[in-house]
């Protein structure tokens, strides 16, 4: 495959980064890095064995100046730059916790979510739509992926994230602590619009295709849709939240 060429920033106030040559790679090819894509010990091989300079500044050295142990520590720097830890994240309980203390709080939850580029799209539309937490199933998120901290574009380390082992269960808890629940489908008559969100809100999106689950839907106290004029049935994912939460985000500033 051909080499490209890519400067990181590692540290924007220190101007430190990295300028690197490396090969098209696919980090989640299942054949070679097994289902749940590139662990962080392999991208760090891929990057040690790569060719690149370390930038300080205006001064260019290469890896060649940087001691085996100086390069682990800098890649893990670097790999930090890309995705939180489990452990940075809201569990169940804390997060009934944290809203429950927010009356008004609008809530995102990525139900049946996996795709890492979807993911990523709906946290950088949730941050700026002013969203108070997004909420990820543990089952379905291969957390440590670092395409998701790219493409979120700085979301991920800015927004609040719960991180949950039973969706249902979240839904069951918020709604006790006051909050109405929207789901979206393609086969509502209701459009996104037509709901008041001034109250504690929580917007629940599915994964392309197969949407939302039946269960989580049952839970719903409505259930939207966003009319399609063309001839394409539906929307990606993170356009479709983006629309939904907008709205909301459009009614709350008029009021």
């Amino acid at each position: 495959d051909e080499d490209h060429t890519n400067k990181i920033v590692v540290d924007e106030e220190r101007k430190i980064g990295l300028i690197m040559s490396y090969p098209t790679i696919n980090s989640t090819d299942p054949d070679k890095y097994g289902k749940k894509g590139m662990k962080t010990e392999q991208m760090f091989e891929l990057l040690a064995n790569s060719v690149y300079q370390v930038y300080e500044g205006d001064k260019i050295h290469a890896s060649s100046d940087y001691t085996k142990e100086e390069l682990h520590k800098f890649l893990e720097g670097l790999n930090s730059k890309a995705y939180k830890k489990i452990n940075d994240f809201f569990d169940l309980k804390s997060s009934i916790q944290y809203l429950s203390q927010n009356n008004g709080s609008l809530v995102l939850i990525l139900d049946d979510l996996d795709d890492p580029r979807n993911i990523g799209a709906c946290l950088r539309t949730a941050n700026a739509s002013d969203v108070d937490m997004v909420v990820l199933s543990k089952n379905r998120v291969n957390i440590d992926s670092p395409v998701i901290g790219k493409v979120s574009s700085g979301a991920l380390q800015n927004t609040n994230i719960a991180v949950v082992s039973n969706i249902s269960q979240f839904i069951d808890r918020v709604k006790e602590i006051g909050f109405w629940i929207y789901g979206t489908s393609d086969n509502s008559e209701v459009s996104y619009w037509e709901p008041n969100y001034t109250d504690s809100t929580a917007i629940v999106v599915g994964s392309e295709g197969r949407g939302i689950r039946d269960l989580t839907k049952s839970q719903c106290d409505q259930v939207l849709s966003i009319p399609m004029s063309g001839n394409v049935s539906s929307l990606n994912v993170s356009v479709a939240c983006g629309l939904v939460l907008y709205e909301v985000l459009r009614q709350r500033s008029s009021n």
